[in-house]
């Protein structure tokens, strides 16, 4: 690409996530990054082929309350790295995402047993990521670097952990945990019936839940954030 073709790329990237919101919230643009190298470096790579893959002997099911509890952590660890001054920010970045031996937050497991089969894809996937984000951020100002970074989820996951809208879907959560939606059990209460009822983990302290949704979700752990993931509860309609 021209240094005019990437300006305006740039340009668009910048009214698209402005038109998401994400320029209304602290921090937003650094937590859309964030979203977005989370997107580019893991979330769509082979990690989807050992998610959609069932266990073996030697590899963990990774179902969807892991890859909850581990994209969100991830993000975390994205946003924190985006706001270090530290040189090689994203190479740390680039270890934490292909550390073998560190159980993942609020898992049973680590990388190497949720991705065993696909460690080698993985791993050659997030580095080849990593290093056109090394290549963009040096020739970039760090403003556009972030605008970079977050392109890959524009138009999609505004209502994730760290987006604009997660906190409007983590209150409807709450409200509807307290039975205060009762259109929203209309429509869905079958549903709902069949996922089964919340977890005593989430419903014993709903205040805490909402806190640590808000704020830490991996903390509920895995089995908790499977169930919010096969139910609409966290959906903004």
């Amino acid at each position: 690409m021209t240094d005019e073709e990437i300006r305006q790329a740039l340009d668009w990237a910048r009214k698209a996530l402005h038109d998401m919101g994400v320029f209304e919230r602290p921090d937003g643009l650094r937590w859309a990054a964030a979203h977005g190298l989370v997107i580019s470096t893991w979330r769509n790579g082979p990690i989807e082929d050992a998610h959609a893959s069932p266990p073996t002997k030697r590899r963990k099911k990774l179902h969807d309350g892991v890859m909850f509890a581990r994209n969100t952590w991830l993000t975390q660890q994205a946003f924190d790295a985006l706001g270090s001054s530290k040189s090689y920010r994203l190479l740390r970045l680039e270890h934490v995402i292909l550390d073998r031996d560190t159980v993942w937050p609020g898992t049973n497991g680590t990388l190497t047993d949720f991705g065993w089969g696909f460690l080698g894809e993985i791993q050659k996937h997030v580095k080849q990521r990593v290093n056109t984000l090394l290549h963009f951020e040096h020739h970039l100002s760090p403003d556009d670097f972030l605008v970079f970074a977050a392109a890959p989820q524009i138009g999609t996951h505004v209502d994730h952990f760290g987006m604009p809208k997660w906190p409007a879907c983590v209150n409807l959560a709450l409200r509807r945990l307290r039975g205060e939606d009762q259109e929203f059990f209309q429509e869905w209460g079958d549903l709902m019936q069949r996922v089964g009822p919340a977890p005593d983990a989430v419903t014993s302290d709903l205040e805490s839940t909402e806190k640590v949704l808000l704020n830490a979700p991996w903390e509920l752990g895995a089995e908790v954030l499977n169930w919010f993931a096969w139910n609409p509860i966290l959906h903004l309609e």
